[in-house]
C-alpha cells in the first residue's frame, strides 16, 4: 500500500469505528490491531496521522460527530 492508500483506509477505519472510541489508548490498540490484520505497519499508520495517532482519532471523531449533529 502507498501513502494515500493508507490515508484513506486510516480516514475510513475512522468513520466506522468512531462511536467506540471511550478513551485514546483504546482507539490506538483497535487502530493498530486492524491495520496490522490488514498488514499495515505501525509505523504508516501514525505517519498517516501526522505523528500522534491518538490526537488524530479523537480530533477526527469529533469532528465526524459534530457534522453528524448538524
Amino acid at each position: 500500500m502507498n501513502a494515500e492508500d493508507i490515508d484513506e483506509w486510516l480516514d475510513s477505519w475512522i468513520e466506522d469505528n468512531y462511536e467506540r472510541f471511550e478513551d485514546p489508548n483504546q482507539a490506538v490498540s483497535l487502530c493498530l490491531k486492524d491495520a496490522s490484520a490488514t498488514g499495515i505497519a505501525e509505523a504508516d499508520v501514525v505517519e498517516a496521522a501526522g505523528g500522534d495517532l491518538a490526537a488524530h482519532l479523537i480530533a477526527e471523531s469529533m469532528a465526524i460527530a459534530e457534522a453528524r449533529e448538524d
